[in-house]
Formats: C-alpha cells, sequence, structure tokens
C-alpha cells in the first residue's frame, strides 16, 4: 500500500523529548495518538468523506526522527499526495512546537507518552491472548490450505478444457456441460448417478468460476485449518451431493445445473452452525457471523434472479447446518478426547442413502434417456443449425410449390403456368439446397434424412413431368397409371420421413 517517509535531525534534542513535541504536533495537527513505544509513537489522520485515514508513524533513535504515513486501507494509489501532506503538516507542527517549547506542556506530554505505552503494552498482551485462542481453536497458523487450492486448481482446469472443447466463456453451451457431466435431469434420473457429484465441478461461464472460486477461498481459509482435511472435503462432497438432488427435486420438470455454489453454500451453512457455538472465541465470533450472515442473505437474495439454481444453494445451506451441527458435537468430543469415529462414515452413508432413494423413486424412461442422447449426439456437429434451419424453410416451399395442383378452380393451360412459374421453381431450390448439405458437417442420421428428402422431391418433380404430359397430350388414360405409381412411391417417402 502507498507510504511515504521523511528522516530528520534532531540536533540538542533527546528521544522523550523529541516523542513529546511529536505528541503534540501530531494533536496541533488534529490527528488521533494511538499507541506509544520506547521509541514510536502511532498516530492516525481522521476519517473523511474522500479518506479512510492514514497511519502515521513517528520513530527516534535520539539521533534522527522519521515520520512515515501510509495508506492501510486497501488503497492501490495515493491519488492526490495524501501522505507527502501529511509529512509535510506535521513536519511544520513540529517545527512550531518545538520553536515555542512550553516546558510544563512537554512534561504533561512525557507523562502521557508513559500511561500509552502502559496501555499499548496491555492491549498487545490481550491481542497476543486473543491469537493464541484463536489459533488454538481454529489452528489457523497449523496448516496449510491443500485440499482447498486443490479444489480451486480441479475447477480452474475443467473449466479451461471444457472452453478448449467449446463451452464458451461467457455465451456458454450448455450441451458442452451435459457431455462434461452436468446435473441434467433426464440423464442423472436414467442412470448418470455421478452426475451428483461431477456437476460440482462444472461452471457456465468465466464470472460464474471467479465468483465461486472467490467465495470458497474466503470460507476454506477458517474451515480447513479447522477442521481438517479429511472433515473438510467430506462435507464439501456431501453438502455438493445434496444441493444437486434438492436441485432435481426442485426442478421437477427438468434442469441443466452446474457449479459449485452449491457445495459453496453447504461450507457457509457448516460455518454458520459452528459460529454459534462457543467453539469459537467471542472475540472473532460476532463479526464473523455478521460477515457470514450478510453474505448468504444476499446471495439468497441475488439467486432469485432468472437462470441462478437458488434451490441449490438452499439445499447447500441446509444440508451444512446440518453438518455442521454434528461436526460442532464431534469437536467437542475430541477435544475431551472422546473421538466419535462414526461420525464421518455416518454423513457419507447417509448422502449415499439419499442420493440413491431419490434416485430410485424418481426415474426417467430409456425412451427419453435415448431421445436426449441422441440429440446431444447430434448436436455436436457444426453445422447442424444450418441444416435445421433448411427443414424449417423446407415445410413452406413445399406450401407453396403444392398449391396449384390443389387449386381446382385452374384450367390445363392455367395449371400448366403455375407449374413451370411456381411449382417447378420451388422443387429446383429446394434439390439444390439438399445436393449442398452433403457438403455439411452433420450427423449421419441427418445425411439420410437429406437423402429421404431429396428423394421424396425427386418424385415430387416427376409427378410434375407426368401431370404437363398429359396436359401436352390430353391423354389421361395413358399416364394415369405413370401418375398413380408416383403419387404412391410419395406416400410412402413420407412415411418414412414422419
Amino acid at each position: 500500500m502507498p507510504k511515504q517517509q521523511q528522516t530528520i535531525e534532531l540536533n540538542d534534542l533527546d528521544k522523550e523529548m523529541a516523542l513529546a513535541i511529536s505528541y503534540q504536533a501530531i494533536k496541533n495537527s488534529g490527528w488521533e495518538v494511538l499507541f506509544a513505544g520506547e521509541e514510536k509513537l502511532l498516530g492516525s489522520t481522521p476519517k473523511k468523506w474522500s479518506s479512510f485515514g492514514q497511519e502515521i508513524m513517528i520513530e527516534t533513535d535520539g539521533i534522527t526522527l522519521t515520520v512515515s504515513s501510509e495508506m492501510v486501507n486497501g488503497e492501490s494509489f495515493d491519488i492526490g499526495g495524501k501522505n507527502k501532506k501529511n509529512i509535510e503538516s506535521f513536519l511544520t507542527a513540529f517545527k512550531t512546537v518545538q520553536s515555542t517549547l512550553d516546558q510544563e506542556i512537554m512534561q504533561r506530554n512525557i507523562e502521557t507518552i508513559k500511561e500509552l505505552r502502559v496501555v499499548t503494552q496491555k492491549t498487545a498482551e490481550q491481542e497476543a491472548a486473543d491469537a493464541a485462542a484463536l489459533d488454538a481453536a481454529m489452528n489457523l497458523s497449523g496448516s496449510n490450505l491443500y485440499v482447498t487450492y486443490g479444489i480451486i486448481a480441479i475447477n480452474i482446469i475443467v473449466f479451461a478444457l471444457m472452453a478448449i472443447n467449446g463451452a464458451g466463456l461467457f455465451d456458454v453451451n450448455g450441451l458442452v456441460h451435459i457431455r462434461w457431466g452436468s446435473n441434467f435431469s433426464v440423464l442423472t434420473l436414467s442412470g448418470d448417478w455421478w452426475r451428483l457429484l461431477t456437476n460440482v465441478f462444472i461452471h457456465f461461464g468465466i464470472i460464474h468460476l471467479l465468483m465461486n472460486m472467490y467465495c470458497l477461498y474466503t470460507v476454506g481459509v477458517y474451515l480447513e485449518p479447522m477442521l481438517g482435511k479429511v472433515k473438510y472435503i467430506i462435507a464439501y462432497l456431501c453438502t455438493g451431493v445434496l444441493a444437486s438432488i434438492v436441485s432435481l427435486w426442485w426442478h421437477s420438470k427438468g434442469v441443466n445445473s452446474a457449479g459449485a455454489s452449491g457445495a459453496i453454500f453447504g461450507m457457509y451453512g457448516l460455518f454458520l452452525a459452528l459460529l454459534t457455538t462457543n467453539l469459537i472465541p467471542k472475540q472473532v465470533r460476532n463479526a464473523l457471523l455478521q460477515s457470514i450472515g450478510i453474505f448468504i442473505g444476499y446471495n439468497l437474495l441475488y439467486g432469485m434472479k432468472s437462470g441462478v439454481d437458488n434451490s441449490a444453494h438452499v439445499g447447500g445451506l441446509i444440508s451444512g447446518l446440518a453438518i455442521g451441527v454434528i461436526y460442532a458435537y464431534a469437536i467437542k468430543k475430541e477435544k475431551a478426547e472422546q473421538n466419535l469415529n462414526w461420525v464421518l462414515p455416518a454423513i457419507i452413508l447417509f448422502t449415499l442413502g439419499m442420493a440413491y432413494e431419490y434416485l430410485q423413486l424418481h426415474k426417467t424412461s430409456q425412451e427419453d434417456r435415448k431421445t436426449e442422447l441422441a440429440y446431444i449426439a447430434d448436436a455436436k456437429y457444426d453445422d447442424n443449425e444450418k441444416f435445421n434451419d433448411l427443414l424449417i424453410g423446407f415445410s413452406a416451399i413445399e406450401d407453396s410449390a403444392i398449391a396449384p395442383l390443389q387449386d381446382t378452380t385452374l384450367n390445363d393451360p392455367e395449371l400448366k403456368i403455375k407449374i413451370n412459374s411456381i411449382s417447378y421453381p420451388s422443387w429446383k431450390r429446394v434439390e439444390a439446397a439438399l445436393e449442398e448439405t452433403k457438403g455439411y458437417n452433420i450427423s449421419p442420421a441427418m445425411h439420410a434424412k437429406a437423402d429421404r428428402l431429396l428423394a421424396y422431391v425427386m418424385l415430387r418433380e416427376k409427378e410434375l413431368d407426368v401431370l404437363l404430359k398429359i396436359i401436352d397430350t390430353g391423354n389421361q388414360q395413358e399416364f394415369i397409371p405413370e401418375l398413380n405409381e408416383v403419387r404412391m412411391k410419395q406416400k410412402e417417402a413420407t412415411a418414412e420421413l414422419q
């Protein structure tokens, strides 16, 4: 964070007098003196609407005096040069106090500094004791975050591989997510039970990923050291699976869900449960309870917007709270040297039992599964959308092409004109488009469908040829059998297409 300092010579001043003058200079600048040491004073500028305030440190060795100003509220830049102005203001005040030295005021300042040193010492001792109590409860200094980092790494690697596979960084492709293991109702409920877990490591876009990983790290800093790696990973995976089940239950008409947020809400729910006990020291418990409560409340409200699977959030939160209550009980017993070896297996078995029971009671038919798998398989081809657009337009062209043949008000010359001006050109246009699909990157099934459509179009053109012969020759008896045969083949081709 931005910091600036300057050193001046003290000349004939000793340390105590230099600190006494510095104390008065800080006061005269309208600042606050916070702490005092043998050779230091720590002050702070006041907070304003335009500034968070800066930290002012005064240090002396009896020969020189160093004043520093530092921004300590997360600022990246010293916009406006506040640190430099603070130093200049202090040095001006210091010289003014020194030039009008009042021995009575200085002696009073020396006594005040001595009292402040005692308070500072007690405060430091209390903070050390609080830190020791916090560390004893949460093991923050005795553990690493390997599991948290590992989960984050897996999510990032999976996201990168999916992006290469076409999942999309911002505009996501849900079909790619299904192939990679999202919680897609039809497939999850028809045999792909593993999707209850794999979807926890899949994300819809880079913003979704970054937000979830930030939230995981924020809670993992506290929970992984406190719980230990085994309890931590079991809680994460089990709440993730239970959140997936709740998502399926809530979206009874079907869902394609993914993301670590269900498991992350589970960890926040677990942490919330622990914070309601005396396992965590009181001096940090209230602040953490407030921040965790704000996080949960905000994200549940945000989850009400369209496109967010709030049911997974709620499922993760509730399951996390339940596991947190169990963990709190187990940790208390462990502190009393009573290990409860059944707790973790029980949580795992309960999760597996819930998953098995739900999947058995809500099975999707294999016919629906085959339909979805066929659609997913077809969707991986680049030109599918182009081919589907062609099929959509085919119906309108067909209606236009056969309309003259269905118009009973037309006489033969009029029908001939309509055939040559409307019907023939329409079918020829479709024929050319279908011939072009032979170069499309579409599924074998779609190529086969294009071939059947082309055969159908050729039969329609053959029908027009026969009708024109009848009109030109006026000899229906000779060409009616041929016309009937063509129309019979048309019906067979239509049945195949349907």
